[in-house]
């Protein structure tokens, strides 16, 4: 869905107060205008589960918006049932059943503030969170590349002269010899790579810098051929590429990278492949 310039902000405003609990939580009370809808929803949950319930919305809401918005951004009150039914189909796609469903009470969560809110009726609630529990066996095992197949994957990404090619051979090679997460490669921008150095420092989705890692040679290789593409301009190290071929001026989406392993497994002959199957082949090699 397009994103839509948000109509609240991360913080309370009006005449909203906090208030300390006895656990050390701080809660809002007040009659004016409160959080936002993610905000409002994590304000209720427990200090145990709102970290969890924190990254499934933001999965939700970067999935829902192709990376554009984070769950404070995105305008909850837009989606309709295509959307969640889109998302749910997503989901089932992507995660384990009971994960799966996790995400959908999150979501089901952030829309019921939406309606508690005003910005939906009770109506236009029930209809788009009307949606059967995900069921099924859990995904199967994440399995491990063998160096050839590894090999075949990094093939038909250096035979793609286009920027897709040789961003998808960096970002690949990244997440197999540097064991980065699918969070900590969209969060990379410019500045955290060292090329005279070599080095990599290794941010979370907060923009944090957790550690420094030096890539293995190929990736190396692999993220000087992205560059001399992508241009050494600041910004994101990972950008979309448009079917045009155009590189855009943002930061590529998690979505995006697992889009990205399928295409290029598939292209390689190989069975589905997903970043955390990279990231579990870590080779220094």
């Amino acid at each position: 869905m397009a994103a839509e310039t948000p109509g609240w902000t991360r913080r309370p405003l009006g005449d909203a107060k906090r208030k300390s609990t006895d656990r050390g939580e701080t809660r809002i009370t007040g009659d004016g205008p409160l959080l936002d809808p993610a905000s409002a929803y994590l304000a209720e949950l427990g200090a145990g589960s709102r970290r969890t319930m924190r990254e499934a919305l933001d999965k939700l809401a970067r999935l829902a918006s192709d990376g554009r918005c984070d769950l404070h951004e995105l305008p909850w009150h837009l989606l309709r049932i295509e959307h969640t039914a889109a998302l749910r189909t997503r989901l089932c796609s992507i995660l384990a059943p009971a994960t799966a469903n996790k995400h959908m009470a999150a979501l089901r969560g952030v829309l019921k503030q939406c309606w508690k809110q005003g910005r939906i009726s009770a109506d236009e609630y029930r209809r788009i969170t009307d949606l059967p529990t995900i069921r099924g066996e859990a995904r199967r095992r994440g399995v491990i590349l063998a160096a050839e197949d590894y090999a075949r994957l990094a093939g038909v990404c250096a035979a793609d002269a286009g920027p897709a090619g040789a961003r998808d051979e960096a970002l690949l090679a990244l997440l197999r010899g540097s064991s980065l997460r699918r969070a900590e490669a969209v969060a990379l921008d410019r500045a955290d790579y060292d090329a005279e150095a070599g080095g990599l420092a290794i941010r979370d989705a907060s923009g944090r810098s957790i550690r420094r890692v030096a890539p293995p040679a190929h990736a190396r290789r692999a993220l000087e051929r992205w560059l001399a593409i992508r241009g050494d301009e600041p910004g994101p190290l990972f950008n979309p590429v448009n079917k045009g071929g155009r590189i855009e001026r943002r930061r590529l989406s998690e979505q995006a990278i697992y889009i990205a392993c399928q295409k290029r497994a598939s292209e390689a002959g190989l069975p589905p492949t997903s970043p955390e199957d990279l990231r579990r082949s870590f080779s220094e090699a």
